[in-house]
């Protein structure tokens, strides 16, 4: 018999071994070409603002995949290995040398590797519009046309290529494996047992210890000091997280077989066996636990952001528009693109960049230095205040100052603890002294300057007529005014802004757009949550694929043990029970593992991003139920994993 003929023989006897395998592999190479695609795809790339950032988050992106495919393939590859130990030993006794049987397992590999590729292809091929209009639908919002089919010759090379040499070299790796062992090692393949660890306390001790640092570390509120010590948590959860599967859980376990309750119905049974094979496994629980954190936090950060792009939009620039100009005649070129697009302005108001520079003591709140020489402060009467607050998009409440007051308003996050230093305090100026007896969070009002002053209105006139209020340059030459528009649909105006944009650019010393800072920002967060919906599909796939894998190998090692017990006068039901407390910690346990870290992962991207960019004082708290969405589906996710390898497992042993 051709070996061709007796590996397609082989492929088709261990079909349901191989099905997972297979459509985990094919899911791969269709991810692979898919990214690759919309990175060749001209028509995607002349869509997007910043196409080098495009195509470079992709490349990362793939280069990521294909790693991680090559982990799955050897991991794969040496568990479908070990489970025919036996039929590779009758091959051996019939006369077959290890170099026939080693072509025999690179023709397998090659063969199903193959057909994944055309599969994967295939899908890849006939899905690339999709996931382009998919793409394009969810980063850009002025998208409302189409995509043409295309295919190239180059993503279809670039992803056949790389993958057909992983494939050889696993192929090829099956000889080496085989000569380690003896035929009659072989043969006895599913009746040698696994050594049993009883784990250490040391080894429990130690990893909850550097758990514990890295979770303690990531709850740092010093954002600066967090970007430092990222390296040195990840080392320290990790490898934390290695040492718990390797020598904490057993130990763990082994405290369990020491209560009376491991003795009690099928308890025995199912702690023993998991126990037993914990050993071959641990490493690919905390790889499962580290993979599952970094896909969660990945896919939630990513929505987060996206999910709160049209906020952070507002809170980062305040107004649709605003622009610096003494110049009427952009005014009037302003007002005609308005006419032009029949867009409506709600509200249009023209102000005064005037500074001040009252003296104040030097002090530190909320992580802000106050009162340096070099600190100058924007300032306002309360009703020129007021009037920039109603021509805000978000809604902000009105300031009330009454004479010889002042209101600070500063973006700190932390409203609470700056009133507590900031209240109180005297700002001086030459001839008088106003007290600070409130404080609001924003800074929309500074535009370019540290801080903002808010005083009455007749005592802004007085300070005016003392001098204590700046209003021109170091040149003499008076500040540019500042000119704040509100209008309808400002984000989905998408030729009116587009228009402005031509108006300004140039024209005025500085101006921002909130279009521009959304469309920015749905760029890049939207394709971070793409990458990371596709990343986290793939994570959750093989991982659950190869502890399928693992798990379906040992119901065959063990399909005698079920035997025996079944002579012994175990029911169906309680065979069951045991095969389901025996497979529920190998699925859930690193997997609540890897939602702790991301719980304080996503603290850390909390103080670092969120936080800055939400402006409210529970950002954490906006964070954690974006993440519990992805909490459930990927639980649900390997819910059903589990749910198919408990019955194939029940399958085997019976």
């Amino acid at each position: 018999m051709k070996l061709i003929t007796l590996a397609i023989r082989n492929i088709k006897r261990s079909f349901s071994k191989y099905a997972m395998y297979f459509f985990a592999l094919s899911f791969s190479v269709f991810t692979v070409y898919s990214f690759l695609a919309l990175m060749y795809n001209d028509q995607v790339m002349a869509k997007f603002t910043y196409s080098d950032r495009y195509r470079a988050m992709l490349i990362s992106f793939g280069v990521v995949i294909f790693v991680f495919v090559a982990f799955f393939l050897i991991s794969s590859n040496n568990s479908f290995i070990r489970a025919r130990k036996k039929e590779i030993s009758t091959y051996s006794l019939f006369g077959m040398t290890n170099r026939k049987i080693g072509w025999l397992l690179f023709v397998e590999t090659m063969i199903v590797g193959s057909a994944a590729l055309v599969v994967g292809l295939a899908v890849g091929i006939f899905a690339s519009k999709l996931i382009a209009m998919i793409l394009l639908n969810l980063t850009l919002t002025h998208f409302v046309g189409d995509v043409e089919f295309s295919t190239a010759p180059k993503v279809v090379y670039l992803t056949v290529v790389p993958f057909l040499l992983v494939f050889g070299v696993i192929g090829l790796t099956g000889r080496w494996v085989i000569g380690r062992f003896e035929l009659i090692d072989l043969f006895k393949a599913n009746k040698m047992p696994e050594t049993r660890f009883k784990g250490s306390i040391l080894l429990l001790l130690f990893s909850l210890m550097l758990m514990g640092t890295g979770y303690y570390l990531a709850a740092w509120r010093d954002p600066l000091l967090l970007m430092m010590l990222a390296l040195p948590i990840l080392v320290l959860v990790i490898v934390g997280t290695f040492l718990f599967f390797r020598g904490g859980l057993p130990k763990i376990l082994s405290w369990l077989q020491n209560r009376r309750s491991y003795y009690r119905g099928d308890n025995l049974i199912a702690v023993s066996t998991f126990n037993h094979r914990l050993k071959s496994i641990s490493g690919l629980m905390a790889a499962i636990a580290v993979l599952s954190a970094v896909a969660v936090t990945v896919i939630a950060s990513g929505y987060t952001l996206y999910a709160t792009v049209e906020k952070s939009t507002y809170d980062a620039v305040g107004y649709d528009l605003y622009f610096y100009t003494n110049d009427e005649q952009v005014l009037h070129d302003v007002r005609a693109a308005f006419a032009e697009h029949d867009v409506a302005v709600i509200m249009e108001h023209t102000t005064y960049r005037y500074q001040a520079r009252p003296r104040t003591d030097m002090f530190v709140a909320a992580e802000w230095e106050f009162g340096t020489p070099d600190t100058y402060y924007r300032i306002y009467p309360q009703s020129e205040f007021n009037q920039l607050l109603r021509a805000a998009r978000e809604r902000y409440p009105q300031a009330d100052v009454g004479k010889g007051e002042a209101v600070l308003a500063v973006r700190t996050g932390n409203n609470e603890l700056l009133e507590k230093e900031w209240v109180g305090r005297k700002l001086d100026f030459s001839n008088s002294s106003l007290t600070v007896t409130a404080c609001m969070d924003l800074d929309i009002t500074d535009f370019g300057a540290y801080y903002t002053v808010v005083v009455n209105d007749s005592d802004f006139t007085a300070l005016m007529e003392n001098g204590d209020i700046i209003t021109t340059d170091s040149g003499k030459s008076p500040f540019d005014r500042v000119t704040v528009v509100k209008y309808e649909n400002p984000l989905g105006s998408h030729d009116l802004n587009r228009r402005l944009n031509q108006v300004l650019a140039g024209r005025v010393s500085s101006y921002r757009l909130a279009y521009n800072h959304y469309i920015d920002a749905l760029e890049n967060f939207g394709l971070v949550c793409f990458i990371g919906f596709f990343m986290s599909i793939v994570f959750i796939l093989m991982t659950a694929s190869l502890l399928y894998f693992k798990q379906i190998m040992a119901a065959q090692e063990e399909r005698h043990l079920y035997q025996t017990l079944r002579k012994i006068g175990i029911r169906p039901q309680q065979e069951a029970r045991v095969i389901t407390k025996r497979l529920l910690p190998v699925f859930f346990i690193p997997l609540l593992l890897g939602f702790l870290h991301s719980i304080f992962a996503m603290k850390s991207a909390d103080t670092m991003v969120f936080s800055g960019m939400l402006a409210v004082e529970n950002s954490y708290l906006i964070v954690l139920k974006f993440s519990a969405a992805m909490y459930l589906g990927y639980g649900l996710v390997y819910g059903i994993f589990y749910l198919i390898t408990r019955r194939q497992y029940i399958n085997i042993v019976s």
